[in-house]
C-alpha cells in the first residue's frame, strides 16, 4: 500500500523531478567547461576593467541622477548596498571614497563627463566581448554601431534607475504616512531597499546574459542562468561579509587600503559568478556535451572528413612555421558554421589532439608531435569507439558496427598525421 502511494507521488511530481535532474546535469557540464574557458582569467580581466571604469561610470550616473533630483536617494541606497555587502566599516569607507572621487570628477565639467561616458562604454564593450567568447559567437562588426548601441544602453539603464529610485521614494513616503511606529517604518524601509537591490541585481545579470551575446538566447535558459547567478552572489556576499567583519587585522595593517583590497576581491567573486552564470545558460540551451557530436544532423562522413581536415589544417600551419591556426581561418577554410566548428574543437581538445595557445582559446596547435598523432586516434575522438570484445556483442547492429571498426579504423593503425601531410 505504501509503495503504491509512493509511486503515485513520484508520478505526480515526475516533471518537477526531471527538471531538477536536468538542472544538475547542466551544472555538471558547466563545471567541466569552466576551466576549459579559463573563467578565472576572464574574471580577473574584468576586475581590472571594472577598477578603471567604476569611477567614470558612477560619475556619469551621478550627473544624470542629479538632473532628476534623485541623487541623494541613490547615494543612500549605494551606501546601504556597500554596508550590506562589505560590512559596516568597509562599506562606509568605500562609500566615502566613491563620493569623494566622483565629486572631484564632476568638477571637470562637460568634457570630463564625455570622457567618462566613453570609458563606461569601453567597460560595456569588454563585457560584451567576454560574453560572446563564452557563447562562442563573433561580436557584431561596426565600431560606430556598437558605440551607439552601448550609449543607448547606458542611457536606458540610467533612466530605469531613475524610475526605480522614484518608486522606492514613493513607497517609503507611503509607509511613513501609513505606519506610526518607528521600528515598523525602519523595518519596512529596509525590506523594500533590499528587495529593490536584489531585483536590480537580477535584472542586471539577466540583461548581460540575454542581450549582450550576438546569438539568440532563449528566455528560459537566461532565466535559469541569471537566477543561479543571483542565488550564488547572495550566498557569496553573505559569506564574504562575515569574513571581512572578522578580518580586523587587515584593517590594522593596511588601514584604508584594506577596503580597496576587499573591494577588488569582491569584484573578482562577482564577475566569476557572472561568467559561470553565462556558462550555465550556454550549456542549458546548446547542450555541448560529448554525446552531442555523435547525434548531430551531419552524416558520419561529414563528421570524419571535416574533423580530419581541421587537424590537418592546424598541423600544416604549425609545421610550416606560421604559428597557431585561428578560429576565423578554420571557419573560412572549412566553410562550416562556428557552432559546428566548436563541436570539433571541444572533442579534439578533450582527446589531446590539439590544444589552445591563448587564454581566449581562439588559436590552436597540435598537442603532440605530428608523428605521435595517429589517424585512428583522431577517428576515435571524432566518431567514438566503445572498443567491445566479441563476448560483449549481443545484437546484429553491434556486430555490424564492430565489423566496420575491425576493417576500417583498425586498418589505419600505423598512419600518423605526419604520414598524411607527406601525401598531400
Amino acid at each position: 500500500m505504501k509503495g503504491a502511494v509512493f509511486s503515485k507521488v513520484i508520478e505526480k511530481y515526475q516533471g518537477f523531478i526531471d527538471w531538477w535532474k536536468d538542472y544538475f546535469k547542466v551544472l555538471v557540464l558547466s563545471y567541466t567547461r569552466i576551466s576549459r574557458d579559463n573563467v578565472n582569467i576572464l574574471a580577473s580581466g574584468m576586475v581590472y576593467s571594472t577598477l578603471i571604469s567604476i569611477v567614470p561610470c558612477i560619475t556619469f550616473l551621478f550627473a544624470f541622477l542629479s538632473v532628476f533630483g534623485v541623487l541623494q536617494t541613490f547615494l543612500e541606497m549605494l551606501t546601504a548596498f556597500l554596508v550590506e555587502t562589505l560590512g559596516e566599516t568597509t562599506g562606509h569607507e568605500i562609500a566615502v571614497l566613491v563620493e569623494t572621487y566622483t565629486g572631484n570628477a564632476l568638477s571637470l565639467g562637460v568634457f570630463g563627463i564625455i570622457s567618462f561616458l566613453i570609458t563606461s562604454i569601453l567597460l560595456i564593450n569588454k563585457v560584451y566581448t567576454v560574453m560572446n567568447r563564452i557563447f562562442r559567437t563573433q561580436p557584431r562588426s561596426g565600431p560606430l554601431k556598437r558605440f551607439t548601441t552601448f550609449l543607448t544602453l547606458l542611457i536606458v539603464a540610467a533612466i530605469i534607475i531613475v524610475v526605480i529610485l522614484s518608486i522606492q521614494g514613493r513607497l517609503e513616503r507611503t509607509i511613513v504616512n501609513s505606519v506610526r511606529l518607528n521600528t515598523l517604518v525602519l523595518a519596512s524601509s529596509n525590506f523594500w531597499e533590499r528587495l529593490i537591490i536584489v531585483g536590480v541585481l537580477w535584472v542586471g545579470i539577466f540583461s548581460l546574459i540575454f542581450f549582450l551575446p550576438n546569438a539568440k538566447i532563449r528566455f528560459s535558459s537566461a532565466f535559469v542562468g541569471s537566477l543561479t547567478g543571483l542565488v550564488a552572489i547572495l550566498i557569496a556576499t553573505g559569506i564574504f561579509k562575515r569574513i571581512i567583519v572578522g578580518s580586523v587585522n587587515y584593517s590594522v595593517i593596511y588601514g584604508s587600503l584594506a577596503s580597496i583590497l576587499f573591494l577588488l576581491i569582491y569584484f573578482y567573486l562577482f564577475w566569476y559568478i557572472i561568467m559561470v552564470s553565462a556558462e550555465i545558460t550556454y550549456v542549458h540551451q546548446f547542450r555541448p556535451d560529448k554525446g552531442l557530436i555523435k547525434g548531430r544532423p551531419e552524416s558520419p562522413l561529414s563528421q570524419i572528413s571535416e574533423g580530419v581536415n581541421l587537424v590537418l589544417l592546424v598541423a600544416d600551419k604549425y609545421r610550416s612555421g606560421n604559428g597557431a591556426m585561428t578560429e576565423k581561418e578554420l571557419v573560412r577554410k572549412l566553410a562550416i558554421p562556428s557552432s559546428r566548428l566548436y563541436g570539433y574543437i571541444n572533442c579534439l581538445e578533450d582527446g589531446k589532439i590539439i590544444m589552445a595557445v591563448n587564454t581566449q582559446r581562439s588559436a590552436f596547435v597540435p598537442a603532440l608531435p605530428l608523428d605521435k598523432i595517429y589517424l585512428k586516434e583522431v577517428l576515435h575522438v571524432l566518431y567514438g569507439s566503445e572498443r567491445k570484445t566479441r563476448e560483449d556483442i549481443q545484437t546484429m547492429g553491434e556486430a555490424v558496427a564492430q565489423e566496420m571498426e575491425d576493417k576500417g579504423i583498425k586498418g589505419l593503425e600505423d598512419i600518423s598525421i605526419e604520414n598524411l601531410m607527406e601525401r598531400l
